[in-house]
């Protein structure tokens, strides 16, 4: 997959009605910029067209709320507690305009697939890498659990005609450790399916590295822990990236 286009999206993770960080098969919370709704109005004035949103938890109401508060796309992805059709149309009714499958919904995936291919454009699925014996697996909703390899979930989905895949490193989520860019590169070389990159972004230069994938089927990038962190403002990204094709649509 090439593309010239390239999203930056803020994120927000969210578990009992604050902002919290995943890192690794856990999270933590956010001492400072706690209240999820005045966080998302932050970001939108700051540029953002797009907000990733991630319940950590089964905080279908705070979602509701931070959706309802912003003028701009969201992008939810449900970690633990979306595994069936009632908890898909539970979440596709809070007002994203797209939704991730996530960990748990990972467990069955040949539900995954028909999900995928029912709900098309709308339904994309988060691939949360981990490397066991030299190999890559997509990690499972338990600590230091897998769910398949992640070959074998690509082929599976891609056949399902996935339309977007949130691709992160869970050694290196909230630890501002710097982005995997080969698991990236290597993502995009297996599959025509737009990937958004994820995990371990920390500073401006890294995400104009990230950027420069664009052409080999990067569409975008995620942003958590860094701009909590004051490594630099969302504005300062969308600045950084514009040479990229910054664009409302991946």
């Amino acid at each position: 997959m090439t593309t010239d286009a390239f999203t930056v999206f803020p994120s927000i993770h969210v578990a009992r009605g604050r902002v919290v960080h995943l890192v690794g098969d856990g999270h933590v919370p956010e001492p400072v910029r706690v209240d999820p709704v005045r966080t998302a109005l932050e970001f939108q004035r700051q540029g953002a067209t797009w907000l990733h949103l991630v319940a950590v938890d089964d905080d279908i109401d705070t979602v509701r709320r931070v959706i309802g508060a912003v003028d701009i796309d969201v992008q939810l992805m449900c970690r633990d507690t979306l595994t069936d059709d009632a908890s898909l149309d539970r979440a596709l009714a809070t007002g994203c305009a797209r939704l991730n499958l996530g960990r748990s919904a990972l467990t069955d995936l040949d539900w995954c697939a028909r999900a995928v291919s029912r709900h098309s454009d709308r339904l994309g699925v988060s691939l949360p890498v981990r490397t066991v014996d030299d190999a890559r697996h997509v990690a499972g909703p338990g600590h230091g659990t897998t769910v398949a390899t992640l070959t074998d979930v690509i082929t599976t989905l891609d056949q399902a005609g996935c339309t977007r895949y949130v691709v992160t490193d869970v050694t290196r989520e909230g630890t501002l450790s710097g982005p995997n860019f080969p698991l990236f590169e290597d993502v995009c070389a297996a599959t025509p399916t737009p990937v958004l990159a994820a995990g371990g972004i920390s500073s401006l230069g890294e995400l104009r590295s990230v950027a420069t994938l664009a052409p080999r089927g990067v569409a975008g990038a995620i942003i958590g822990r860094a701009l909590y962190a004051n490594a630099f403002t969302f504005s300062q990204a969308l600045s950084a990236t514009t040479g990229s094709g910054q664009s409302r649509s991946v």
